[in-house]
Order: structure tokens, then sequence, then C-alpha cells
């Protein structure tokens, strides 16, 4: 190459690399968090269910309710202890307090809470969200609303603003917090109340979705957040979708979700970048996208084109499958694997739990604190994202609870005050690169 051409070389390579320079400045990556708090409330709220917990109670053998009793009567039980199946005490409305045995010790003793037992709780969270989670944008689920979540966000709350629906729906809702300095919202956070299934009657209706919208640098980007119908997990536990029963059993009404999730995931695009749906599904979609025996793409009335409209009445056997068609286009979402740190057993046990039920090992190596710690630890909870990030995702991952799972009885003098686990649910946080 002749001599006078190098300096238009190395002019234009140092351009180039000034380009490269300006646009990795430019580049963010934003963590995304999804956590479920496990029947997590604020302080002001804590006062009415410690008293009713705390209150001893008979068991009318005609009903089978636990009625307030005197303290001291032959057979009575303080609420924190009665743990046979799904006991209902009088007084105890799961609507507005969560139920008495929340907290259980490893030999499954039921644990009286304590004001001092939950300010230690919401340092925990506090600690765990500022040095694990350091999210950007976090989706709670089970929280009371925005004060809840301020406290256990402790001294960083000031760093986040907050959506929730304070008041409405039961106690169990959902919420946003998101860092100021990250992104400031394009609309107020919208509730969809269809997902809530209004029509059932109120005992049976369920959360229904929240949405945030977020303009981060150049881009616009919505959040969904849902926490569906419990217990209709995956065919492999005897959680199959279609399966016909009572209306109010928990697939039959997961089943009613289908149609108004798959709605609001169309809708979700109009006018953002990008789309990111996470939360607590209840619902091992891995298992489903997988398409294991009991969930495959199929209809009750033997139809298999999940793009073409539903029938009404006509039972889907894949909610992951037929809310996620495609149609339209934008609205199409890829599912994150969240990957599980630790030993390789416990990757291990992680991988499969996505195309297999894991056995009994499995899932103590899962929950163990030198696991993930958490009793829920694989096939709830997911993180969804629209094509345009699919190719953007740095890394999605569980975050360990280690001893934090646990919750432990008082044992005074030592230990006065219980140890209340800061949930049964693990973080799951995923980076994307804007």
């Amino acid at each position: 190459m002749p001599p006078r051409r190098y300096p238009a070389l190395i002019a234009s390579v140092a351009l180039l690399a000034f380009a490269a320079m300006g646009s990795a400045a430019a580049a963010t990556t934003l963590r995304v968090a999804t956590w479920n708090l496990g029947w997590h409330v604020s302080q002001a709220e804590l006062g009415a269910w410690i008293a009713q917990c705390g209150r001893s109670y008979l068991r009318n053998p005609g009903t089978g309710t636990w009625e307030v009793a005197e303290p001291g009567s032959a057979g009575a039980r303080v609420g924190w202890t009665i743990l046979d199946g799904r006991p209902t005490l009088e007084g105890v409305d799961l609507a507005v307090m969560p139920p008495c045995g929340v907290y259980r010790s490893p030999s499954r003793e039921g644990i009286a809470v304590t004001p001092a037992a939950w300010a230690k709780r919401n340092e925990q969270l506090a600690r765990m969200l500022g040095r694990d989670v350091r999210a950007d944008v976090v989706a709670f689920q089970e929280v009371s609303g925005t004060a809840a979540v301020r406290e256990a966000l402790g001294p960083a709350a000031a760093d986040y603003d907050l959506c929730s629906f304070d008041g409405p729906y039961k106690i169990q809702r959902l919420a946003f917090a998101w860092k100021r300095s990250i992104g400031t919202p394009v609309e107020p956070c919208q509730v969809f109340r269809e997902l809530s299934l209004p029509d059932l009657p109120p005992k049976d209706q369920v959360r229904p979705g929240l949405a945030l919208t977020l303009q981060v640098g150049g881009q616009r980007l919505r959040f969904l957040t849902v926490h569906l119908k419990s217990a209709c997990v995956s065919p492999l536990d005897r959680g199959r979708l279609d399966a016909v029963g009572r209306a109010d059993e928990p697939c039959a009404i997961l089943q009613r979700q289908i149609a108004p999730l798959e709605a609001i995931i169309e809708s979700l695009p109009q006018g953002v970048d990008h789309v990111v749906v996470l939360g607590d599904f209840n619902r091992n979609l891995a298992h489903e996208a997988a398409r294991v025996p009991g969930a495959e793409p199929v209809r009750s009335d033997g139809s298999t084109n999940l793009d073409s409209p539903r029938a009404s009445g006509v039972l889907s056997r894949n909610l992951l499958l037929e809310v996620n068609d495609g149609q339209p286009a934008a609205s199409r979402l890829t599912l994150l694997a969240a990957g599980c740190p630790g030993a390789p057993a416990v990757a291990a046990a992680c991988d499969a739990a996505r195309t297999r039920a894991l056995d009994a090992d499995e899932r103590r190596r899962l929950s163990d604190r030198n696991g993930l710690g958490c009793r829920n630890a694989a096939g709830l909870v997911h993180i969804l994202v629209s094509g345009s990030l699919a190719d953007r995702i740095v890394s999605t991952a569980k975050i360990p609870l280690g001893n934090l799972g646990r919750a432990l009885s008082a044992r005074p003098p030592d230990h006065p005050e219980p140890l209340l686990a800061v949930s049964d649910h693990c973080p799951q946080v995923t980076e994307i690169r804007l």
C-alpha cells in the first residue's frame, strides 16, 4: 500500500473505534426480577393478623370449622398451631390477612409470628434485594400493596417508584418497583381485572394482571406481571389442565384464565418496542414447551392448530402454546430458561425440572439450604420476553435463599424470637442488553 494512504486508513480505524466506544457507552444492561414474597403484608396490617391467629379455637365436628374458644378450653388450640390441610378458622379472612399456618419449622411445627420477627424478616428482605437481586425493575407477587413493598425494600425504597392496586382485590396483590434512575413511566400502571375472573363467586376469584410501561433511554418497554391460579402445576403431578371436574377446582379455574390472558398478551406490544411477561404462573411452562404427556398442543375438540380461534366451551391442554400463538406476530414471546447456581447436582436437578417430574431426592436437593433454599424451587416462576429481546438476554438465573428460606421456632433464652423465612419462592433475575 502506498505510504500516502496510511493517514486515511488510520483515520478510518479511529472513527470506527470511536463509534464502537460510543455504542458501548450508550448500551444499557437492565436487571429485571420477579419475586413472590409469600403473603407479605405491611407493618400496619400485622397487628390484626397476630391478634386473630393468637386466639384459641375448637373444631366444630359438624362443619369442620375452627371456632373461637376460651383459652384453656379442653381440646382448644392456638391458631398458629392449626395446620391440618387447609383449615378454616373463624375470623381469619384470607381476603384480608394471611393464613395462620404460613410459617412452619423443619419439623412442621406452626410458628407464631411476632412484631420483632417480622421486623427482622423485613431487614433480611431489604438486604437480599439490595445485595443479591439488585434489580432495576422488580415484579412482586403476594404483597398486600405499596406499603408492604416499601418496607421490604428498606433503605433503598427511596430509590424506587412503586405501583400496585392497594385496597381492591384480595390481599395477595401484585406490585412493581422500578429505579427512578433507569426510566420513567409512559402511562399509569394498568390493572387487568378480567384475569381475576370477576364473574366467579368472590371466594373463587383470583388475581388480576398488572402492567407497567417504562421509557428506558430511547426505548419503551411494557412489563406484565401475573399470579395465576395455584394447584394445577403440570400433568406430571396430576395437574391436567383440560381435566373435566367441578367448576371450582384449580385446573378448571386456570383453564378459564387462558382466554383473558391470551387477549392481554396480544395487546401488550401496542405502542412499545419490547415486552416482558413475568411472575408466578403456578404452572410449569417448561413442561408445556416440552409438550410432555398430558400437555400436548391439542384442544378438547381434537384440533391441534392453536393459532385458530377457540370456540366457547372448548378446553385447551397447553396454556403456554395457547396464549403464545404469535397472533399477532409482535406478541410472540420467548420463555427464558433460568439457571441454578451451586453444586453440579443442584444445576442438574434444575435443568431436569424443565422436562420431567423430579424425584424426592432431587426436590430436596433444590429446596435444601445448600441448594436454592426455597420450598417452591422450580416450575412456577417464569420470565418471557418478546422476540425483539430474545437475542439481547445476557443471563437468567434463580437467586438462592440459603438459610433465609428456613423458618425456625423461638428457643428461649438464647433465641427468644422465631426466625421467619423471607419467602417460599426464590427470586428470578434476567439481564437484558438494550
